[in-house]
């Protein structure tokens, strides 16, 4: 089985959803996953799950424990990254294949996509759009479109039984970020006086600022494992995002979580949800996001379609999608 490298970029607690979810799917399926942290330790590795390994001390492990494990184990060592600047040093680690996870369209990092997919041996991307615009820049790259997906191990399609707060919740979890509508949260808080807003998430990039707004609550950074009790108690979800090149290249996590929790979901027109708008509500302006609301407030729809959908798009799916990816590229090899 193959050994599998997360090059350092960012400290596990503190890395995005995907490449923690991928990375702990790729372990479960027999490959041996060394997930490296930026910050460096005293102490080299660490085993937090079956097959799945924290480097602590980068140098260390590249010179001493990973030629062992390679020379032990003799198969073919992969490079996942997600990080386009990192292309230059990823040569340290002499993998047979390096797969590069296209998952945002930042402005400041396309600067270093180029050097990146020209040493990638396939590019994973996360939304159509990217999917398209990589294909047709790079039409010599084997690229294939892994969306987000649904970590089932949170529990938010099993029934609750927690008891409904007397005061219905339109929530949305994610970063507060520029991204996000400000205005558009303010329309909503003004419309629906009987309702609470609640938001969860880190302050990305800006400061929460609609303290002055009595039925809007702020709970910033909660711990992954505290979402599912605020998720099963809302009314409706909502991706409250404005349309930028950020957004439209985004295929939001949370609205697999939305889903999968059964409730109503209503999103500005980004276009990863207006290709499931069967199941996701979306509002092209301020009026149409508010009258989503309010139908939704008055009729839930079909909660068993939307848990249905979540559970066929989960972080297993994709990692099996990947696996393909992958076994292609050895098998091209040979």
């Amino acid at each position: 089985m193959n050994i599998l490298i997360y090059p350092p970029t960012i400290d596990w607690g503190f890395m995005k959803q995907r490449p923690q979810q991928l990375m702990q799917n790729f372990a479960k399926q027999g490959y041996t996953v060394f997930y490296c942290n930026k910050t460096q330790q005293d102490r080299e590795i660490e085993e937090i799950a079956p097959n799945l390994y924290l480097v602590h001390h980068h140098d260390n492990w590249l010179n001493d424990t990973l030629p062992n494990v390679r020379k032990e184990k003799g198969c073919k060592v992969g490079v996942w990254c997600s990080w386009a600047l990192l292309a230059k040093e990823l040569k340290v680690y002499k993998a047979d294949w390096i797969i590069y996870d296209c998952v945002d369209e930042f402005a400041d990092w396309i600067k270093y996509e180029k050097e990146m997919i020209e040493i990638a041996d396939a590019v994973s991307c996360t939304a159509e759009r990217l999917y398209l615009r990589l294909k047709k820049e790079y039409p010599h790259k084997k690229i294939d479109l892994i969306r987000n997906a649904y970590d089932e191990s949170m529990g938010l399609h099993i029934p609750s039984r927690h008891n409904l707060p007397p005061k219905k919740i339109i929530g949305y979890i994610g970063a507060w970020a520029p991204w996000v509508d400000d205005h558009l949260i303010i329309r909503l808080a003004r419309e629906f006086k009987d309702c609470e807003i609640k938001i969860i998430g880190v302050e990305f990039g800006k400061k929460f600022s609609l303290d002055h707004m009595p039925n809007v609550t702020f709970l910033g950074h909660l711990p992954h494992h505290e979402l599912a009790s605020h998720l099963k108690q809302m009314a409706i979800c909502i991706i409250p995002f404005k349309l930028t090149s950020v957004t439209l290249a985004t295929n939001p996590v949370k609205m697999y979580e939305y889903l999968a929790t059964g409730k109503p979901v209503v999103s500005t027109a980004l276009p990863e949800c207006l290709l499931v708008k069967d199941l996701v509500d979306v509002g092209r302006s301020y009026s149409e996001f508010i009258s989503k609301v309010h139908s939704r407030l008055k009729d839930p729809g079909d909660s068993f379609k939307r848990k249905n959908y979540a559970l066929s798009n989960t972080w297993s799916h994709r990692v099996n999608q990947a696996i393909s990816l992958i076994n292609n590229l050895n098998q091209s090899k040979k």
